[in-house]
């Protein structure tokens, strides 16, 4: 890839608190209103007994210092330190860092927290790993199914802009498995967080450069996925990584699906609500492609740009509504689309909203002066009619990347991905195939040493 542009540093300043240990109740006292004939065996039975406890203290305290690892669990019978970060406890194996000053606590969402910590790999180096534990991740099988669907594509995902699997564990027994855990490399701080901080302190740190070299490296990474025939349906600043180089990485496909399979549903309930394309809200919702994630580049580069969300409605209808604001409202010839694709009961939907002309791009965006070719991409994502709008072969062709783009190193995966997640199974049988993907996990040599097994 081409160099990236140089970016100021910052780091995680989030830390767990300590946790603090009860101390011990006092021992009891002895009854000293005794007769002065028995008072030196008394004070001798309480030497007797104080030393007793104290022995006693001291063993349990050994005993717990050597209990800090567990015994050995899991289906690869694995030894684990449990840490209480942010009154959530993590199982975290042996091998990794589980000093509380090197632990840190990176954020949380619906299907997970995160911390991170480092270890050292069986290539030789020590990597800060993200560890992700799953929320409760056989609530329900719509639930697992997606625990299932990520762990799948984390492990099939191999591209270096796109956050793949170092190490999948669980410290349960099989008859008693509860938590699942995802290892992945440490990818940076959230673009989430960095335009929140602009926001926040009224600096910009993204320069024009920064941008088209994010955009790029998103198109790059959904060349990838695209191609794999999976829809990412959840990118948002929030699911991007960038490091202090710029390199940035493509996370979270805990609502990522494969596009092979007809026989199941999509849903509307996807990306965050401001990053969601109108035919998501509306009418292609069980039938949208991975167009989708096209709309959602156009409103991640316009936030890039501006430093404000493009469109953040408070609810469906304001979303809709703050859409058609800005890129028009449906034409005859869409409108006709979304009566064929479902009923002229959603095609008197639509029409019943205010109508409006698309807007020019420039004035929407001139006082930020964005290049012509930046408009010209943003207004090709940002078209209403999937069919029309571009796709990300060709979005990776334009000008506006000219400076970036390598068509010798920007792959397309080498295969569809199945994910083998259609048919429909029981919240128990999801559970049962989450289990075989943790035992029949294939480790890399980026990833983490299993003491004593860094073969497996």
């Amino acid at each position: 890839m081409s160099s990236p542009p140089s970016s100021s540093s910052c780091s995680h300043v989030r830390r767990h608190e300590d946790v603090p240990t009860p101390s011990a109740p006092p021992s009891k006292r002895l009854n000293m209103s005794c007769e002065p004939s028995t008072w030196l065996q008394q004070q001798e039975q309480q030497r007797n007994v104080t030393a007793e406890m104290e022995q006693q203290r001291n063993e349990k305290a050994e005993e717990e210092e050597e209990d800090v690892l567990s015994k050995p669990r899991g289906p690869h019978k694995r030894r684990f330190t449990h840490v209480m970060v942010r009154n959530i406890t993590y199982a975290i194996p042996e091998g990794y860092d589980v000093d509380e000053g090197n632990i840190e606590y990176l954020g949380g969402g619906s299907f997970g927290n995160v911390v991170k910590t480092s270890a050292v790999c069986r290539d030789g180096m020590r990597r800060w790993v993200a560890i992700k534990k799953m929320r409760e991740p056989f609530y329900d099988p719509l639930h697992a199914r997606r625990i299932f669907r990520e762990i799948k594509l984390l492990q099939l995902m191999r591209h270096d802009n796109i956050i793949c699997a170092l190490d999948i564990y669980t410290p349960d027994e099989e008859n008693d498995f509860r938590d699942v855990y995802v290892v992945t490399e440490f990818a940076g701080r959230s673009l989430y967080r960095i335009l929140k901080q602009q926001r926040d302190y009224g600096r910009r740190v993204l320069t024009e450069e920064h941008i088209k070299f994010i955009i790029y490296q998103i198109i790059r990474a959904l060349k990838y996925i695209h191609s794999a025939n999976i829809i990412h349906r959840d990118l948002k600043p929030g699911n991007i990584a960038l490091t202090d180089d710029c390199d940035l990485m493509v996370l979270d496909f805990g609502l990522a699906r494969s596009l092979e399979n007809k026989d199941t549903s999509l849903t509307q309930y996807v990306q965050t609500r401001w990053y969601r394309s109108p035919e998501v809200i509306y009418w292609k919702i069980d039938s949208y492609t991975n167009l989708a994630d096209m709309w959602s580049v156009g409103c991640i580069a316009a936030e890039l740009l501006t430093g404000d969300p493009l469109f953040p409605g408070d609810d469906v209808n304001a979303q809709y509504q703050k859409i058609t604001q800005l890129c028009g409202s449906p034409d005859e010839e869409l409108l006709q689309k979304i009566e064929n694709d479902n009923s002229s009961a959603m095609k008197a939907v639509i029409q019943s909203y205010p109508s409006h002309e698309r807007r020019d791009f420039r004035e929407v965006f001139a006082d930020h002066h964005p290049s012509d070719d930046f408009i010209d991409l943003i207004e090709k994502l940002l078209v209403l009619d999937p069919e029309k709008r571009i796709t990300v072969e060709e979005a990776i062709q334009h000008p506006y990347l000219a400076d970036f783009s390598l068509p010798d190193d920007e792959p397309r995966a080498d295969h569809i991905f199945d994910l083998d997640d259609s048919q429909k199974r029981t919240r128990s049988e999801w559970r049962d195939a989450v289990w075989k993907e943790i035992v029949d996990y294939n480790r890399l040599n980026s990833s983490p040493i299993v003491p004593g097994e860094a073969d497996r």
